[in-house]
């Protein structure tokens, strides 16, 4: 109805739905998953090719005594519809065609929320992927049951939030959610930020601040030859090389979402200024246990975690006069791939403290090499040239990391461990893996560039 691919097929049906699944299984050859036994709701994943473009079938037993009841039982109108698989006419008995031509989301029985707190997630996902508008009493219901959005199971709850997340522009909705409550009963630790650091970000926050950060990532994910100008490909392939982008785009806008959870708790006034000292640290402890109860990955946790707990880093690197070749081999030696999302969770956030049109004025200049640019006439203010060299430096770091990985991100050892032991007469240990960590950044800086020179370099450091 709403002329979109359509990659699944749901099935319900009166009778054994896993009879019925197990024939199918069968004659198209793909692999059964029981997804609840309890309910009997059965799935056939299906091989490339099989039934294109269909993916998936899933086989569900008719809730109730037919399929008119059983459609009564579903959260949304537009949910709520059947056709006959032998073809007939639309089963329609919640007025669902209506609100799909009126592109409308409406949960036309609050108890569907009672039933399952997860439709209150999923309402904001299903408006949010299919462009429809959640209309007033049905928000109404989502604010009143707010409350209970953490009460399903925590991996149910995050395949909502992630499918959410997945979705460009993503802060409309984000923020539609807090206009409901729903947003910080989901993440309850974001509610302090509302009334933390008003000063400076004005009514609402360091919550304001974060939304605006999420708007940011949505630029960048939606355009990212407009924050990083020439590298928009390699980014692309860079994320692919590591899985679904959908997914990473996910845990960017969770990693920024959650990037200032903590400044609250941190916050103390130091000489008349709000500071927040170890904001990023614990930030990074308070992630890591909220996304422990959503039952993330183990290197979901880990991205999200490292992003937050080093978001400041490229900052402190911008604050000095240069950003030497050591120094962007020692951020990549310690972050790794993952320090590729880190420059995007740090551009959104040092991107969100001007607005739409200033940041535009300065992009063009964002991809200049820090360490060489002279600012122009029109940039005299201190904050937007503050910004714009965090953005250099961001830059600077990605363009280092995609286009010189083998000289300065990550040279190739020119010495093993066994050369430095017998040349230096010294036993394992330690000390080894610290002489291999000083040549590499001697090579990173072009100090070091054959065998003959890292020898010559051990036995001086062996000097010192």
């Amino acid at each position: 109805m709403l002329g979109r691919p359509i990659a699944d097929l749901d099935l319900a049906y009166q009778g054994p739905a896993r009879a019925l699944a197990e024939a199918i299984a069968r004659e198209a050859g793909g692999t059964l998953v029981a997804l609840d036994e309890e309910t009997r709701v059965y799935r056939i994943v299906l091989r490339d090719g099989v039934f294109a473009p269909l993916r998936q079938i899933d086989v569900a037993e008719v809730q109730g005594k037919d399929i008119h009841e059983d459609l009564l039982r579903r959260d949304f109108t537009v949910n709520a519809m059947a056709a006959p698989i032998a073809g007939g006419v639309l089963i329609d008995p919640r007025g669902g065609l209506k609100d799909v031509r009126s592109r409308t989301l409406r949960a036309d029985d609050p108890k569907v929320f009672i039933e399952d707190p997860l439709r209150l997630l999923r309402a904001f996902r299903i408006a949010a992927q299919l462009d429809l508008t959640i209309e007033p009493a049905t928000l109404k219901h989502i604010r009143a049951h707010r409350k209970r959005v953490g009460a399903p199971a925590g991996e149910r709850v995050r395949q909502e939030l992630m499918a959410l997340l997945s979705v460009s522009p993503c802060h409309v909705w984000l923020r539609r959610m807090d206009e409901t409550g729903l947003l910080t009963a989901l993440f309850p630790d974001l509610e302090a930020s509302r009334r933390c650091a008003t000063v400076y970000y004005g009514e609402g926050g360091v919550l304001r601040h974060t939304l605006d950060c999420v708007e940011r990532m949505d630029t960048i994910l939606q355009n990212p030859n407009f924050a990083f100008p020439g590298l928009a490909e390699e980014l692309l392939r860079h994320y692919s090389a590591e899985g679904g982008i959908a997914s990473k785009h996910a845990l960017l806008r969770l990693a920024i979402l959650l990037h200032d959870v903590a400044k609250p708790a941190t916050a103390k006034r130091i000489g008349g200024r709000l500071r927040f000292f170890l904001h990023d640290s614990v930030g990074a402890r308070m992630a890591t246990e909220i996304l422990k109860t959503l039952r993330c990955s183990r290197d979901e946790i880990d991205t999200v975690a490292l992003c937050i707990r080093h978001h400041l880093r490229p900052g402190n690197l911008a604050a000095n006069a240069t950003v030497s070749n050591k120094a962007v081999h020692r951020f990549f030696k310690d972050l790794g791939p993952r320090g590729v999302s880190l420059l995007l969770v740090c551009w959104a956030d040092h991107a969100s403290y001007l607005t739409p049109a200033k940041l535009r004025a300065i992009v063009p200049d964002a991809s200049a090499n820090p360490n060489t640019y002279k600012p122009r006439s029109t940039q005299r203010h201190p904050d937007t040239l503050k910004t714009l060299k965090h953005l250099q430096v961001l830059n600077f770091l990605l363009r280092n990391y995609l286009h010189l990985r083998e000289t300065v991100v990550a040279p190739p050892r020119l010495l093993n461990g066994n050369v430095v032991m017998r040349a230096l007469r010294i036993k394992p240990g330690p000390a080894v893996g610290r002489i291999l960590d000083k040549l590499q950044e001697a090579q990173a800086a072009g100090e070091v560039k054959d065998k003959d020179a890292a020898l010559a370099f051990i036995r001086k450091l062996k000097r010192k």
